[in-house]
Formats: structure tokens, C-alpha cells, sequence
């Protein structure tokens, strides 16, 4: 990226992690595009930094960092992680890195952080004391809208035309066209589009205690029209893969009865009026949706079953329904105001297993569940996690399939201590009878996967190392060490190949072997005339005798001329030729 020497607004993206909205790459989150998409309204210069690009350019550049900000006209941050994970591709700003942050900037500098990050730091203390800082508590874009319209800060909402304003002219913004996931027209990245269809839930009179969404109010829908356009606009500047986020619940898009009834009733129109018509642009890679609420699939199943007939039908394979049940006690259930209980659960899970098991063209089940679990709850006991596992073996005892299980551990004030030895001896059950078993079935040993990302070497975790030339050029591939990728969509499994391939390149994959939470492969297609000595020891029963004796045998062939035929250099080398080699080298 080569910035402009002249005077600009800064926005930096700190990556948002809600529960009804990715922007941690390789996603590229909306309200970080929002604001973007006012100073493109508002014709400002600006530039935008994802705060990845923000710490690699503090430790390798820093005369960067400080002419970005000596010639900044004004800064704007999102930090909205709220939603405790591990991140593979971006890690979040911290609390610390905003204060840093906040002191490396000139006196006086127009600054606007938002977020629900920044919510969440204020409401525990952080007041930071610095002139014309503005800590935005409502829609950040709008607060920024203000302040350059009448020069004083002062929290706003937008309204239903700024949203589309601000939603297109985001789309064709800075943040996705120079973002680093973006990649080119030679190489595409997997930069994901996270697109915002509505706000707030369902629930918003008696929502989950623990979670933010409630709290947002009434849904307000957008059209499909709208999305539809937005999206469009984002094909135009290279976007590829979209995700529907903003939904506390697919299957309540634009519900009949929200607040009059408990559990409102879907609409099946809406949702595949703008399904389809994302689908009908065939510049549209991979789609996929996120949350669904059991409790209002369960209570209203005929339009809930035509809905999940249309996810099945446009959705792209691997795409998962998040169902937060959260704890299977009844007592919790209760104290928590929690979304479903387990009847519920069941029967919506059945109805998600009756038509999404079959796989798609990536080698995936069209759709499945996912189910969260969240510890520290509000009348949680040591028996809790007893009804848990109950719950789980019985899922399984019927043959329902969970894509995962997320366990995770409730954040902020108001709730109780965790039992320590009961909440492990619940997480290694769940991941022992439970997960392992799933994964074994959902991936299983021969399965071929298709458009496996590559993103990191020898690590789970992408470095600032791997963005180097020398990770991403085809010379590395077959060299020893690790290579660690995914397909892109929700939650996809993390796959290691036992040999390094070029980052940033796609493989498609024949499934060798499963690990606790990820599975291990071979590219398949490797070529009999250049396959590695690694490469062919990746291949399941070769092993390194084996291999050697191949890459010697092949030395021989080639030096006399003669043609490397995969079946007379096994023949050899004495070594066996089964299906799987086959399918390999095929």
C-alpha cells in the first residue's frame, strides 16, 4: 500500500467479533466499512489500516506509523471483540494497544473509537482523558457523520437512508479494496464479505442475560433489494465470498409477529427472495449464513422446513447454523432467560439433519448445527455439566450430526465461579465421545476436500513471517515442514499437510487423518515427475523408506530418458499401488 504524503483521516480497524458479526480476517466486518463509507460520501481523503498491517508496521516500519498519524486529520477506531476465541488469520486490538495507541497520537487529534469493545471498556472504568477523544456508544458512523457536519461530537444512530448510504459506498470502500485479504484478479484472496441483514432479536424483550444483541431493540430489517444492491457493488470491487451476519436468527428475517408474540412467525419469502437473488450474481463464490434460534424453528416447523430447504438449496456446502442453547439445565434455563431448551433443541436439529447432511461440490454436509455451550451461568451447578453430556449422548445415540461445539466461558459482571474440575472433566468428555467421533464422520479418511486455502507454515497461526515472499513462492512446495490451511466459509476445519505448499495458493485435499479439533492431508493431483520426498511420505503406508527408494528409482528413470509412469516406477520400486495413490497422483 502506498500512502498519499498529504493530509488524511485514519481508520483503523481493530477487527469486530460480536455475536451476530465476524470482521476478524478473513472477514471484513460492516461497521468498520460504515465509516468508511462517510468519508467516501463526504469526498474526505482517508486511508485504511487493519491493525495486523498497524503492529507489523510498528516493529518493522515506524517511521510509517508516525507520518501516518503527524499527517491525519482526524482517527477513527473499530474495536467491537466481544466474543472470547482463538484466531488463526487476525487478532483483535487489545485494551492495551488502545491506549498505546491513544498516546503515540498528536495533541488535540480528532479521535473516534467505537465498537462493542469500546462499550464494553467503558462500562468497566476505562475513561481515557484526552482532548477532542470521543468514545461513541451508539452507531459509530453516524457519530462521525455528525462530527464533520457540525464540528461537535455527540452520539447518534443512523437512520434507515444513511444505512443504505453508508452500507453501498462502503462496499466500493478503501477497506475492501485495499484490504490485504482481498488479493488480486491472478490470485484472489479469501477476503470475506460480512454483509449486515438486520439488527437487534426477537428476543429483545427477555433476551439472554449474558448476551449484547437484546439490547440493540427491535429488529430493523433491510430489505433484500438493498442487500442484494450492496453486495453487488461490493462484486464490483473484487469481493468474491459473502457471509449474512447481523442476524441474531436466519429464520426470523423479516418474522411475522415480533412484538406481539413469544416466538414470532418465519416468513419463508424474504429469506429466499434474497437468497436467490444473491445467487442469480455469478461472481458469487461461497455464501453462507450464520445463527439460528432452535426454540422458533421448533415451535413453527412447516415455514421453518421451507426456509431450511432454501438454505440447503443456495447456502454453499459447509455452512453452519449457530443454535445457542448454552446449558441443558432447566434451572439455568430459567435464571438466564436462555433461547431454547432441549426438546427444542432435538427437534430443531432433526429438521436441520433431515435436509442438510447431503454433501456438497467442496466435498461437505450442505448445512448443519453447531451448538454453543457457555459456563458460569447464573444457577450453574456441578450437575449442569451432567445434563450436558446427557444431552450430547443422546444427540449422538440418534445419529444427528453437530458440525462443532463451541464451550466457552461467559464474560463480564454479574455472573458466578465456574466449577473448575466439573467444566474440565465436561470438556474433555465432550471432546473425547463427542467430538472426535464427529469429526471421524464428517471427515472421513479418503474424502476429497476442495478450495483448501493455505495460510500458514509450521503453526496454527499466521505470522507476519508468512507474508514474506519466500512462504508464498512455488519453490517452497514440497520442502519440509507444515502447512496449515482452510476451506473458506464458517467455522471450517483447520487441515495440515505434512509438507510445505506456497501460502495464499488453494489445494484440493484427500483426508489422511484426524487430530483432536483438525484433520491432516495430501494435495491430490501431485505430479509423478516432481512429488517431494516429504510429499510422498505425507502419503499414508509409504513412509520414509519407501519414499526414498521412489525418489532414487525416479533419479534413475529420468536420467535414461524414460517416461515417469506412475505404474511402472511403483512396479520398481516394489512398493504398492493402492486406490489412494491413485486418487493422489490421479
Amino acid at each position: 500500500m502506498v500512502e498519499s504524503s498529504d493530509p488524511t483521516w485514519l481508520v483503523l480497524d481493530g477487527y469486530e467479533d460480536e455475536p451476530a458479526a465476524f470482521g476478524v480476517p478473513p472477514y471484513v466486518g460492516f461497521h468498520v466499512r460504515y465509516v468508511c463509507g462517510v468519508l467516501e460520501q463526504a469526498k474526505l481523503p482517508y486511508t485504511y489500516v487493519t491493525i495486523d498491517q498497524w503492529r507489523q508496521w510498528q516493529k518493522s516500519d515506524p517511521n510509517r506509523v508516525t507520518a501516518l498519524l503527524t499527517k491525519s486529520l482526524g482517527l477513527v477506531c473499530i474495536a467491537g471483540a466481544v466474543v472470547p476465541g482463538k484466531y488463526l488469520r487476525g487478532t483483535p486490538i487489545s485494551l492495551n494497544e488502545t491506549q498505546h495507541l491513544l498516546r503515540a497520537l498528536p495533541a488535540g487529534l480528532p479521535t473516534l473509537l467505537g465498537g462493542w469493545a469500546i462499550r464494553g471498556w467503558k462500562q468497566q472504568g476505562w475513561t481515557p482523558l484526552r482532548p477532542n477523544l470521543f468514545l461513541a456508544v451508539q452507531d459509530t458512523d453516524a457519530t462521525l457523520h455528525h462530527f464533520l457536519k457540525r464540528g461537535e461530537w455527540k452520539h447518534q444512530r443512523r437512520t434507515a437512508e444513511q444505512w443504505t448510504a453508508w452500507a453501498q459506498a462502503g462496499a466500493n470502500s478503501l477497506a475492501v479494496r485495499t484490504h490485504p485479504d482481498l488479493g488480486t484478479l491472478d490470485q484472489p484472496g479469501p477476503l470475506t464479505y460480512e454483509v449486515e441483514v438486520y439488527q437487534g432479536c426477537v428476543r429483545y424483550k427477555r433476551g439472554c442475560k449474558f448476551c449484547i444483541e437484546p439490547k440493540k431493540g427491535v429488529p430493523v430489517w433491510r430489505t433484500p433489494e438493498d442487500i442484494i444492491e450492496e453486495v453487488r457493488i461490493a462484486h464490483e470491487a473484487g469481493v468474491h465470498h459473502v457471509r449474512l451476519g447481523g442476524m441474531t436468527d436466519t429464520y426470523t428475517y423479516m418474522a411475522e409477529g415480533v412484538q406481539e408474540l413469544e416466538y414470532p412467525v418465519p416468513d419463508p419469502e424474504p429469506i429466499a427472495r434474497l437468497l436467490h437473488g444473491l445467487r442469480e450474481d455469478e461472481r458469487l463464490g461461497i455464501l453462507h449464513t450464520d445463527n439460528g434460534n432452535p426454540s422458533i424453528i421448533a415451535e413453527n416447523l412447516e415455514p421453518s422446513e421451507a426456509i431450511t430447504k432454501t438454505l440447503v438449496e443456495t447456502l454453499s456446502d459447509g455452512a453452519v447454523l449457530s443454535f445457542g442453547l448454552e446449558s441443558a439445565d432447566p434451572s439455568v434455563h430459567e435464571a438466564n432467560w436462555l433461547n431454547c431448551d432441549p426438546a427444542q433443541l432435538k427437534t430443531a436439529i432433526r429438521l436441520i439433519n433431515k435436509h442438510g447432511r447431503v454433501r456438497g461440490e467442496r466435498g461437505l454436509p450442505k448445512l448443519l448445527p453447531g451448538l454453543n455451550f457457555i459456563a458460569g451461568l447464573n444457577g450453574e451447578t456441578e450437575a449442569t455439566y451432567g445434563m450436558n453430556m446427557a444431552l450430547l449422548r443422546d444427540l449422538r445415540n440418534e445419529g444427528l450430526l453437530l458440525r462443532r461445539i463451541n464451550i466457552r466461558q461467559v464474560e463480564g459482571e454479574g455472573f458466578q465461579d465456574i466449577p473448575p474440575e466439573a467444566f474440565t472433566a465436561f470438556k474433555t468428555a465432550c471432546r473425547d465421545e463427542i467430538d472426535r467421533p464427529l469429526l471421524e464422520e464428517l471427515f472421513p479418511l479418503g474424502e476429497v476436500l476442495h478450495g483448501v486455502h493455505w495460510e500458514a507454515h509450521d503453526g496454527r497461526t499466521r505470522l507476519p513471517a508468512h507474508l514474506e515472499a519466500s512462504h508464498r513462492e512455488p519453490a517452497v512446495h514440497g520442502q519440509a515442514g507444515v502447512t496449515f490451511g482452510r476451506q473458506i466459509g464458517a467455522y471450517p476445519i483447520l487441515i495440515g499437510a505434512e509438507y510445505k505448499i506456497p501460502l495464499e495458493t488453494q489445494s484440493s485435499v484427500l483426508i489422511t487423518g484426524h487430530g483432536a479439533r483438525s484433520i491432516t492431508g495430501v494435495e491430490v493431483g501431485l505430479n509423478p515427475r516432481t512429488a517431494s520426498q516429504k510429499q510422498l511420505e505425507a502419503i499414508p503406508g509409504l513412509g520414509k523408506k519407501s519414499a526414498w527408494n521412489l525418489v532414487a528409482e525416479r533419479a534413475k528413470m529420468l536420467s535414461k530418458g524414460r517416461e515417469v509412469d506412475l505404474e511402472d516406477w511403483f512396479e520398481r520400486t516394489k512398493v504398492p499401488l493402492n486406490d489412494v495413490i491413485w486418487r493422489i497422483f490421479g
